[in-house]
């Protein structure tokens, strides 16, 4: 098994290089990673470009008139954007953050609006629900930019196809139905009709069909203002003006990972898609989402990685491998894993549920290596350590996250102590197992950079090895003068490019087996649905009345520089940030130590009273390990269990206690 997650995006020592090509040289398994993935999936009904290609370049946060900061906190986590963001404030936009925490990004925001942990999704149904009731739509742009206008079977829930009445059509051409509101009848979408219809109740041929548009209509008429006041804490009034707030275009929303770690991150994220779809507010100069800019490089990816026909399968998610190796088995069936190779992760401290590996997943694997530059609580535990030279010590090509250039990263001193680079690690084992072939003795980074930049589709947007050696980095989407707008010309959807506004065949991120026989057609279109843990609904509630998230530290990035002396000297030890009133009925003080406890675990550590902190939540920031904390750790809290259909961890769906030691 390998394990790999996003410890460094090297395409050729990090996790997005050459350990594939070993990997797939030998037929393993990988895990697939279950972090970071719910947005992505709820994005990708909508707009398409799979769990990662949903957000625009930075820079488009200059032309927006409002921008709302969801669920985040870029001054901490991507101060590199919080600076675009004040710049854009500074030229004349509004900044509201909603978040459940009056975070660093709250007090610099012209308007904080907090909310109830996990009820994101009901303001974004109620929001939905109240645009459209007061005809706050986008008409034009629904028409020629969304699937408002197909229309749907009644009586399977399928669009309307060409393929309903000629069983012989070509896949290629199966064209969907719209009514044409000019002719009074239905027509095929490329037939180019005269005007479209994007509400109404029809019969075609004998089959009676509604507007995607209608349906949603209908759908969300349920998700009143008064409902959303109840459930979010947010008042009636506030959830009407972020309405009208959001449709006066152009908005974006600034969103990460902070809603994606709910059991319900997916739906929010589906449902406001679906918002800006009808109010115009994505695809368009101003507006959209950012904070998540990633960009597919056509690299030369099937000559590198793949060699002797053999490829890595990655069907088991991390939510559920220590079940699987509990049990060497997959949905029934044998599945022996019992070694373990981890690089570019850090999975003891960053998957839910951390006593499982003490309990299910070590005791049973034979052999576990971990390919890292810090020994981490993963490389603790591990048979083998082998030290990784880190980023300054290896040549790379690389791309990064909200930035618009691929870069040429140049070795600045040779590789200190025992460390080798990464891709010199996996050929060393490799040519001891015989494949040498495929990893040749005495190439360096280099010979693995050129063959990665080996494409035409490379030489044809002017990016070659010499060109980034010369410039060491390069603007591959968008310009200075007009940065990328995501969906600007299209959508990478299969609805002609269009917006979706009804996911058709809604399908799970990972199918590892789980029943979604219950819940598939539910999520044709975004419902609310509580999040699993954290709930006052939850019979739990009463025994463990916090919720619990793990804010992001500004002096880590994950688990990562959680040793790093000069950090430490500002950031000493992990603390628990619980609210005044909290502190004060159990009689807490800062310095205190404490337990933060449920069934599935605790962390000691000391107290800190937060008037930042919400009355209800507690926080321990993430990144710390084990050794750190007086006893147990703060990822023993959380849980494994995930939504069926994002198949993501939901770290902050966590209920605990805590109490004074």
């Amino acid at each position: 098994m390998f394990d790999i997650a996003s410890g460094d995006y090297g395409f050729v020592n990090g996790c997005l290089g050459m350990y594939q090509r070993f990997a797939n040289s030998i037929g393993a398994s990988k895990l697939n990673v279950c972090y970071d993935q719910a947005t992505g999936h709820g994005t990708d009904r909508v707009i398409g470009g799979g769990v990662w290609l949903w957000g625009s370049e930075p820079m488009t946060l200059l032309d927006a008139k409002k921008i709302i900061i969801w669920g985040s906190n870029p001054v901490y986590s991507t101060p590199q954007n919080w600076r675009i963001i004040k710049e854009a404030q500074r030229k004349g936009a509004k900044v509201i953050d909603i978040d459940v925490i009056y975070s660093a990004t709250a007090n610099k925001s012209d308007e904080f609006i907090p909310i109830v942990p996990g009820s994101d999704l009901m303001l974004a149904l109620a929001m939905t629900n109240y645009i459209i009731g007061h005809n706050l739509i986008n008409v034009p742009f629904m028409k020629a930019r969304t699937t408002a206008p197909f229309l749907v079977r009644k009586d399977n829930g399928k669009m309307l196809r060409k393929s309903d009445f000629d069983s012989q059509t070509d896949p290629k051409e199966d064209d969907f139905y719209v009514w044409d509101s000019v002719a009074n009848q239905p027509v095929l979408l490329k037939s180019g009709p005269k005007d479209v219809a994007i509400e109404g109740t029809y019969n075609v041929k004998g089959l009676d069909v509604e507007t995607v548009f209608t349906l949603l209509k209908n759908h969300v008429k349920q998700y009143t203002v008064e409902k959303a006041s109840e459930l979010t804490k947010i008042p009636v009034e506030k959830i009407e003006y972020l309405a009208r707030t959001y449709a006066d275009s152009p908005t974006m929303v600034y969103t990460n990972y902070g809603i994606d770690h709910y059991q319900n991150g997916h739906l929010w994220a589906f449902a406001a898609l679906v918002m800006a779809s009808l109010t115009g507010n994505i695809g368009v100069k101003g507006a959209g989402f950012v904070g998540n800019y990633v960009m597919y490089m056509p690299l030369n990816y099937k000559g590198a990685f793949y060699t002797n026909g053999k490829a890595a399968t990655s069907k088991i998610p991390q939510t559920i491998f220590h079940q699987v190796v509990k049990d060497q088995a997959l949905a029934g069936k044998p599945y022996p894993i019992k070694a373990m190779l981890t690089f570019c992760s850090n999975s003891m401290s960053n998957m839910g549920q951390q006593n499982v590996w003490f309990t299910d997943i070590l005791p049973n694997l034979d052999f576990h290596v971990v390919i890292d530059f810090e020994l981490t609580d993963t490389a603790r535990y591990a048979d083998i350590v082998l030290p990784a030279a880190f980023w300054m010590e290896v040549d790379d090509l690389r791309v990064s996250y909200n930035n618009p250039y691929m870069m040429m990263q140049e070795k600045a001193i040779e590789p200190l102590y025992e460390s080798k680079p990464p891709v010199e690690i996996f050929g060393m084992i490799a040519r001891k197992m015989g494949l040498e072939k495929f990893f040749p003795q005495g190439v360096d980074d280099t010979y693995w950079v050129k063959m990665m930049l080996d494409t035409d589709a490379l030489r044809k947007m002017n990016v070659t090895y010499d060109r980034l050696k010369a410039e060491k980095a390069v603007r591959v989407q968008g310009t200075s003068e007009k940065p990328y707008i995501r969906g600007e010309k299209y959508f990478l959807t299969k609805s002609a490019g269009r917006a979706q506004l009804y996911a058709e065949n809604p399908l799970p991120r990972v199918n590892y087996g789980q029943d979604l026989s219950q819940i598939t057609k539910k999520e044709r279109l975004p419902y609310f649905k509580a999040p699993g843990e954290a709930w006052r609904d939850n019979p739990l509630f009463k025994k463990y009345p916090l919720v619990y998230i793990q804010e992001h530290s500004r002096y880590r990035v994950h688990s990562q520089w959680f040793n790093t002396p000069m950090l430490r000297e500002l950031d000493p030890e992990p603390l628990a940030k619980i609210s005044r009133k909290d502190a004060e009925s159990r009689n807490i003080k800062t310095g205190d130590i404490v337990e933060v406890f449920n069934d599935r675990g605790r962390a000691v550590l000391k107290a800190e009273i937060n008037d930042a902190m919400s009355p209800g939540v507690l926080s321990i920031p993430k990144g710390w390990q084990r050794e750190q904390f007086i006893k147990g750790c703060y990822q023993e809290l959380t849980s494994a269990t995930s939504d069926p259909m994002a198949v993501n961890f939901a770290y902050f769906d966590c209920l605990v206690d805590v109490r004074k030691v």
